[in-house]
């Protein structure tokens, strides 16, 4: 499993158009195989759900996203979690895998 999360530094972006990086961790039976960091690509409709897929992501966690980036990620079968609060990337996949993260999976954005 991949799971993709938009930077800010080594926190998580609190819109992920607004991200300067990326980080895609990779998860077997349960532990961080890997993770790499990836460059911002150029922000426009759909250009991030497209490379997300482009690089096996399954799973993004975000903090604020809209709805219709919501719609580009499911189209390509790439679940959302959303409404994180900024945080440590680390913290996050850590919460993640333990199954305690905090989130709201509401749909928040300014546009």
């Amino acid at each position: 499993m991949k799971v993709m999360m938009p930077l800010v530094g080594d926190i998580l972006s609190e819109h992920f158009g607004r991200a300067q990086r990326f980080v895609i961790y990779e998860i077997e039976n349960g532990v961080v195989k890997d993770k790499k960091f990836y460059d911002a690509i150029e922000h426009f409709e759909g250009a991030f759900p497209a490379w997300a897929k482009s690089q096996g992501v399954d799973l993004v966690i975000l903090c604020g996203v809209g709805p219709r980036a919501i719609e580009f990620f499911n189209s390509y079968s790439i679940d959302v979690i959303s409404g994180v609060a900024p945080q440590e990337h680390s913290k996050i996949i850590q919460d993640y895998l333990a199954g305690t993260l905090i989130y709201t999976n509401k749909s928040v954005c300014e546009h």
